[in-house]
């Protein structure tokens, strides 16, 4: 009798089999020669918000995972079998999430999940994907709880927002001349946790910190938020916001007479934010997960693919995601093609050098990777070199 495939990676003889250089052009001409066309293909969920608010995100998030999908597909893809991306759209909206994930899981019989790019979807998946011995990874979302909630099978490729409020406390603190900082957050879950965090930081560093005033969905409804953060006279305002909030909160802080310091996560860091020709946000200091000024060749060709591809610039989201996609081919290279075998393939990679840089995950599944920080100037970020 046949072992199931969950038990092929225990075979003795396989893992001394792998040992052979020969052995993945030897399992390539297999499955070339044994598998039908719908079977050679390893199916690889991608999902996040592609329509509503946070489709800035969904769709950096989408190209960059194509861009490396199509790369690897058209070098042969992993031992003679495509990778094949489902793309889901989740709108951002958590209570769209179980239903989804359980079709994937279930249904689909993806081998592994990519997202989401909402923190609050992100959980729901990260539910399903334990129940379902299903690995997962998250490129974009950034609440610190996804990866210590202890799942085994959950994965993080960019800094959370542990790191990124770290980054950004530490230069607040070289500064010596902010000691007041209001901080406004989005009424979400990316802003309620980063916001939290940042605020946990700051006090421990000395700061005295006004807030979190969570703005509403509705611009008109925020007046009150602004004239509370202004009447404390802070020296700075933290905005932990996505790209549409944090526009118009720069923009009516700018044009409301703020002259201090203004600076941000990385959700700031898309284009929506700093590549919109506002004047209002030139010199907003952000946390910088991706350098796109990395002069190192991966970067450089990469910067290159994806603007001939898309015709426009990648931005950190799209990076991380194109990281995320080679990093599970690798993974994938070198292990039995099982979801528990992916998951103990990507568990072995402490580390993994990108276009964003050297991902490290620890024992949780987080990257912990320092951040570095950048200056919103003339519509691009401008590192902060001396940033750690």
């Amino acid at each position: 009798m046949n072992p199931p495939a969950s038990d092929i990676s225990k075979s003795p003889w396989l893992r001394g089999f792998r040992l052979s250089c020969f052995f993945p052009t030897i399992l390539s001409a297999i499955f070339a020669g044994l598998c039908m066309p719908a079977e050679c293909q390893i199916k690889i969920a991608i999902v996040g918000a592609l329509t509503g608010p946070k489709s800035p995100y969904g769709l950096s998030q989408l190209k960059g995972a194509q861009l490396a999908a199509g790369e690897l597909n058209s070098r042969g893809g992993i031992f003679g079998q495509t990778l094949d991306l489902v793309e889901v759209d989740d709108r951002g909206d958590p209570a769209q999430a179980g239903r989804l994930a359980v079709d994937l899981v279930f249904r689909d019989r993806v081998t592994a999940i990519v997202g989401s790019v909402d923190s609050g979807v992100t959980h729901v998946i990260a539910m399903i994907a334990v129940k379902g011995h299903v690995p997962h990874l998250t490129c974009v979302a950034t609440d610190p709880s996804i990866t210590r909630a202890g799942s085994p099978w959950t994965f993080r490729t960019l800094s959370d927002d542990t790191a990124q409020a770290k980054a950004l406390v530490a230069f607040l603190t070289r500064t010596q001349t902010i000691s007041r900082i209001a901080l406004m957050a989005g009424n979400s879950r990316y802003g309620r946790m980063g916001s939290r965090e940042f605020a946990r930081q700051a006090r421990q560093a000395g700061f005295l910190i006004d807030g979190p005033l969570f703005l509403a969905s509705n611009p008109e409804q925020n007046a009150e938020s602004f004239r509370k953060a202004a009447a404390s006279k802070p020296d700075a305002i933290v905005l932990w916001t996505l790209s549409k909030d944090g526009l118009a909160a720069a923009r009516t802080l700018r044009k409301a007479g703020f002259a201090g310091l203004l600076a941000g996560g990385d959700g700031l860091a898309t284009p929506d934010f700093f590549a919109t020709s506002s004047p209002e946000t030139d010199g907003t200091i952000v946390t910088m997960p991706y350098n796109a000024t990395s002069a190192s060749i991966a970067n450089r060709e990469f910067q290159n693919k994806f603007k001939a591809h898309f015709g426009e610039p990648p931005d950190s989201f799209s990076a991380h995601a194109y990281d995320t996609i080679s990093l599970l081919a690798l993974a994938l290279e070198r292990s039995d093609l099982s979801r528990q075998g992916l998951r103990d393939s990507i568990a072995s990679l402490t580390t993994f050098t990108g276009v964003t840089g050297e991902i490290e995950l620890d024992r949780t599944g987080n990257d912990r990777r320092p951040v570095k920080l950048a200056r919103c100037a003339g519509g691009r970020l401008q590192p902060l070199e001396e940033s750690r």
